[in-house]
This record gives C-alpha cells, structure tokens and sequence, in this order.
C-alpha cells in the first residue's frame, strides 16, 4: 500500500494543478474566507513532498514556503475537519518557526483538510493571524467546512473539465486522423442511417463518378443495379426492422456483405464487397450503418478467369481420357479376345506381354487423371458395407501371378474380429493395390505380407500393414515417400519404373477419408507401409445377389443387341466379346442413327456410347426413352471413356441404367449383358 505521502504526490500528479496560474473560483473562496473571519492572512495551500505552495493567498507575499515550518502539515497530521492553533508562541512545537519568531509574527492558526476528488489529504483552507485568538465558535467551524468543501468541489469540477478538455482533444485528433485517414484511402467509407439514407461518404466515392456532396441524402440503393436493390433493402430490414422475418436484435454487429455490381456516372459496372458496423443509439438499438467498400473487380475477373481455366482443364481432362482410352479399348479388347486363342508358345508369350503393357499403360493413365481429380476436388467417397478380408484377398489374387513369377510368398495375415467394415471400398482397393504392388514390386525374394487389424478404444479404425523383405527405406527416402514423381529407387537405370504417382494418390485419398498413412523401416531388411482409416463396424447383411447357379457355369445370351460408337474397331470389339449363337447385333455410328433404328427395331440391350458426333449418347437416350415405345424400356449401358461420380449421374438423368467404363472388359461386359438379356427382363421390355 502506499505511503500518504506517495498517495498525495499521486493524486496531485492526476489533477496538475501545481504551477498553474491563479483561477478565480480558489481566490474569490479564498478572499471570502479571510473576510468571514475577519483575518489578514489567508491561503488554499496544497503540500507535495518538500513545500507548501499556494494555489490561491491573502496578505502573504511567498508564493511557496518550506514544508517543515508548514502549519498546514500540522492540520493534515491532525485529521481533524478543522484544525486550529491559538497562540504559536506559546507552542513549544514553534520554538524555531521563522513564521512566528520572524518578521510575520505569526500566532493564530485555522485550517480545514482539503480532499483530491479521490479522497486523498493534498492541503488545507486556512485563515491566520498576527495575534493571538481564543477557540472558534461550533458555527465559525461549520463555515470553515463548508468553504472547505467548496474548494473540494472546485477541485472536482476543474478534474472533470480537465478530463472533458482531454477527452475532446482526443476525439479531436481521432476525428483529423480518421479523415485523412478516409481523405487518403482507396476503400469507400459510408454511413447510412436504418433506411440507407448516406450521412457521409469518403472522397473515394469518386471512383464511382460521383463527389461525396454529390451522394449526401441519397440511398445506398440508388448506385445498386436495379436486379440487386430489392437485396440490398432486404439485408437493411434484417438490420433494423423489427417486423422483418429474419430481424435478429442479437445478431453479430460486424456485417460481410456479399459483392453487389454497383453503377458508376457513366454507367460501368463496378463489384463492391462491403464489412459493415451497426451503430446503436443510446437505447442500445440499431440506428446506423457504418460501411467500408472495397472495389473487387479485377478480383472477381481473375476468379472466373480461374474458374473458366478449371473448367477448360476439366475438360480437356475428359477429352484426353476419351481419347486414351478410346485405343486401348480396342488394344487390351483385342488383346484379351487373342488370348482366349489356342496360339503357338512365341504368338502366346508375346499376346501376354502386349496385355502387361497395356495394362500398365492404363495403370498411368488412371493414376494421371486421378491426381488431376484430387486436385479440382472431384473425387468424392462412395461409402458402403464391405467385407475387408474378402478385398484383401482380391488384391492378393490381382497380384498373386505377379509375385509367383519372382518367387515371392503374398501372404494375408487376418486379426479383424468384425470383418464387415463402413468404407469406400473401390479406393480402398486402389490403395491396397499400390501399396501391395510397390512391396511385390521392390522385394526379389522372400514374402509380402498383408496385416489387417482394428485400432482405436471401440476398434473404429481399421489398420493395414503391408510388410515386405525388400532392401528397405533410407532415412533420406522415407522423407521423400508420397510426394509426386518421387520413387524409392530414382537412379538412371530405373530398374522398377513406374511413375512415381502411386504414393502420392494413396495420400491424398487416405487424408480424404480422414485417415493417416506412413512408412518405415524395420531391423531387418524390409519396410513397412501402414494405413489408418476410419471404418466402423456394421452388421453383416443378407445376402442381395440372387444365386448365379454353379460356379464356372456360364450363362448362354440370347436375344438383340444396338452397339452404337462412333469408332467402328470399338463396334467390332464390341460385337465380337457378346458373340455367339443367340446374339443379333446391329450398329450405329451415332445418336442419330441409334434412335432411327431404336425406332424401327426392338432390342433387348442398347450399348451407347456417351461422346460421339452429330447426337452424343446422352441426348440419344434421353430421345430413346422419350419418343422410340419399340425401346422406351430397353435397358441402356452407357459405354464411356470418362470415369467419375459426375458422368455417372448424367448417364442416368439421361434414362441410361448402368455404365461400363472404357476399356471394356469382357467379363463384365457380359455380366451386363446377361443380366439385361434374361427371359425376365425381356418381358419386362415388352
């Protein structure tokens, strides 16, 4: 706690009134007390730490005395309210007082404590005299209190001019820096009233042609192009009308606005992105708006400038997967078709190593485009009950001839107690296939082996561990691992090729489904690739798919066939994968032409093709199911070179029932098919 001493230097520091010049109100108080006592000396004297000094005297000539022969110092120490001495000399406290023993000659001594408006002593009303006096009457010492109190309210009155002075200075400076602040800047600075009324605007509003006198009293909506102004009084009425359906008196008082096209004195059309303050009057309700505008239009051209570019990228995207996939359809088709040949050793080894090319080529092609989707965020998970071991065990059967032909054991370690998992399990295969295919791929003896278990406190995750025997991850590597075009062996030779995408897809697509993914080396040769994912446990399902009959046993086709592609190769292909004895095709090289001959012919299946000249497939099918009855049930496949959740959905907007993505394969083609071409589904069609 401070001293009184410390506290009265305080309070005096706050009320800066030492050293300032005389005030009226102090010595007419000062000048009435010496005459109602009838004294010839008189003072409001006010004491800091080494004097006495007067703010306001009568009949004393120093303006400061030395505060060890202070009388005052006396009436402060006292705490009396009034505080008197009678006879000095008599005093022994006086007996080498320069004011009493001096020229002065002081004897009679009255003072009242004077208070800061904070309450601290600071000095005394005192009345003094050359001679001596006998004790103040009960009424003399209530006068003395009542001057006393009112230099105290002099005192209060000058501390809250004082702080009114200040505060106007301040608000002063604010008000100068706050115009040249809005004298100089680029944004345009408003205020409007509760119905949009302008009371100020900066001299930026000539960016809009107009001077600020020129907009004062206008309505904001006055520069708002007429499709916009019914926004603008709506979003003014959620402020300030309480009868408006989405008036909320609580609401945030700091406002985005979204960009509104406003319009200049020439008529061009400037875009305005607004933050906006609402005012409230002393009421606490909203009364003003102050806004800030800022010019976004170069910004909003270089937005759909970008965006035109994603579109042109998205579809060049489609155009170039139509025209890669479109000959390797005919390429793996073809290829596959020779394959089912009886054909000498050399033809056969040869067949087969033109399939691993393609297949390869398509892995490139697959992995390219999905990179490009991730990035425009076109990619979207599909999740749905799975079997886990069952995926797992796919995989290992995609792999397994590649891995026996190194020499190399795939195994599948199973520790999931629920096997029936929440996932999207088309990308959780391409995962496992990237992972499982790198460890086979870098690993030229041993085994690969695939752990899969359930983490987390309610086992709601599911972990995948791929472990191989290969040479194993260096520090500098490990770092490396899912970036773009990065392989762990990156030397000249490139001994295992590849692109370098297939980490890097696996990442994002993990992170996609809120999952982590990580790499690292064990002790002995070898690495370990780890997924987490989030994928809880369902309950298993009754079986949907309707018994096939015997394994192996293929299902005999029967019935008529319109195979439309602009590419005749992709038709023969086509034709010749649903050959057989019961099969009747009949092509079209466009839309037009297939509903012209979905018009005259009934078919039991429509193969479309989705881009092609003069009518594309779309437009086809959606005529098909509106104006041909022949086929107006017909089921149609869509046969597409594009792939994605976005085409899928314009293909049945379109009437089309399923889609089979290019390049064909075969078997599925004919699961189609037959599911098409059943005696049951014929009936329905007719």
């Amino acid at each position: 706690m401070d001293s009184p001493i410390a506290a009265r230097l305080t309070a005096l520091r706050r009320l800066n009134i030492l050293e300032t010049e005389p005030e009226s109100s102090f010595d007419s108080l000062v000048s009435l007390a010496a005459q109602i006592f009838a004294a010839p000396f008189s003072a409001f004297s006010l004491l800091d730490g080494e004097r006495q000094w007067f703010k306001a005297r009568v009949g004393i000539e120093p303006a400061e005395t030395p505060i060890d022969i202070s009388f005052c110092t006396h009436a402060l120490a006292s705490g009396e309210p009034v505080y008197e001495i009678l006879d000095a000399a008599a005093d022994h406290r006086f007996d080498a007082n320069p004011l009493v023993w001096g020229e002065t000659r002081l004897r009679y001594y009255a003072g009242a404590a004077i208070h800061s408006p904070t309450g601290e002593p600071i000095g005394t009303l005192c009345v003094l005299d050359s001679v001596p006096r006998g004790p103040m009457t009960a009424l003399a010492r209530s006068q003395m209190r009542s001057l006393a109190d009112a230099i105290e309210d002099a005192l209060r009155l000058r501390a809250e001019l004082e702080l009114r002075r200040a505060t106007e200075a301040r608000l002063s400076q604010s008000e100068a820096s706050y115009r040249m602040l809005a004298n100089h800047c680029h944004d345009i600075l408003v205020r409007t009233d509760r119905y949009g009324t302008i009371s100020y605007a900066s001299p930026s509003s000539q960016i809009l042609g107009y001077s600020p006198d020129e907009v004062l009293g206008k309505s904001v909506v006055d520069f708002v192009s007429e499709d916009h102004r019914a926004d603008v009084l709506a979003g003014l009425a959620n402020l300030f009308d309480p009868t408006s359906p989405r008036f909320a008196p609580d609401s945030p008082r700091e406002v985005m606005q979204r960009p509104y096209p406003a319009q200049t004195r020439s008529g061009e059309t400037l875009w305005l992105e607004g933050a906006s303050t609402v005012v409230l009057d002393a009421a606490g309700q909203p009364s003003e708006l102050i806004s800030v505008y800022r010019d976004v239009t170069a910004q909003r051209a270089l937005q759909q400038r970008l965006e035109a570019a994603v579109e042109a990228k998205a579809a060049f995207l489609a155009n170039m997967s139509h025209e890669l996939r479109t000959p390797l359809t005919s390429i793996l088709g073809f290829t596959a078709l020779l394959q089912q040949a009886n054909l000498p050793a050399p033809a056969e080894s040869h067949v087969r190593r033109i399939a691993i090319a393609g297949d390869a080529l398509l892995a490139l092609i697959n992995d390219i485009l999905d990179v490009s989707k991730l990035e425009a965020g076109q990619i979207e998970l599909e999740l749905e009950p799975a079997e886990i071991p069952a995926l797992v065990e796919e995989v290992r059967d995609i792999l397994s001839v590649q891995a026996s032909v190194k020499g190399v054991s795939l195994q599948v370690i199973n520790d999931l107690p629920r096997s029936r998992r929440q996932v999207d399990s088309l990308r959780l295969r391409q995962i496992l296939l990237n992972l499982v295919g790198n460890a086979v791929k870098f690993t030229d003896r041993g085994a690969v082996r695939v752990h899969f278990s359930e983490v987390g406190e309610a086992g709601e995750r599911l972990r995948i561990e791929v472990i191989d025997s290969g040479p194993g991850l260096s520090e500098a590597h490990r770092k490396r691992l899912f970036q773009r075009f990065v392989q762990g062996d990156s030397s000249v030779t490139r001994r295992h090729g590849g692109s370098g995408l297939g980490l890097a897809i696996c990442r994002e697509l993990v992170e996609l489904m809120e999952g982590q993914i990580g790499a690292e080396s064990r002790d002995q040769p070898g690495a370990c690739f780890w997924v987490e994912i989030p994928a809880p446990a369902v309950c298993p399902a009754e079986a949907r798919i309707a018994d096939a009959g015997p394994e192996g046993e293929a299902r005999a086709l029967t019935g008529r066939v319109l195979i439309v592609d602009d590419h005749p190769i992709n038709r023969e292909l086509v034709r010749l994968f649903l050959a057989g004895p019961g099969v009747i095709t009949a092509e079209a090289e466009n839309g037009r032409a297939a509903i012209d001959r979905a018009s005259a012919e009934r078919f039991d299946l429509i193969l479309m093709d989705v881009n092609m000249p003069v009518m594309d497939g779309l437009a086809a099918a959606s005529a098909i199911r509106a104006s041909c009855p022949l086929n107006a049930e017909t089921p149609i496949v869509a046969l597409t070179a594009q792939t994605g959740a976005e085409i899928e959905q314009k293909c049945f907007d379109a009437g089309m029932d399923a889609v089979l993505a290019k390049p064909i394969a075969q078997q599925d083609l004919l699961a189609l098919a037959a599911q098409a071409m059943t005696p049951d589904a014929r009936e329905v069609a007719a």
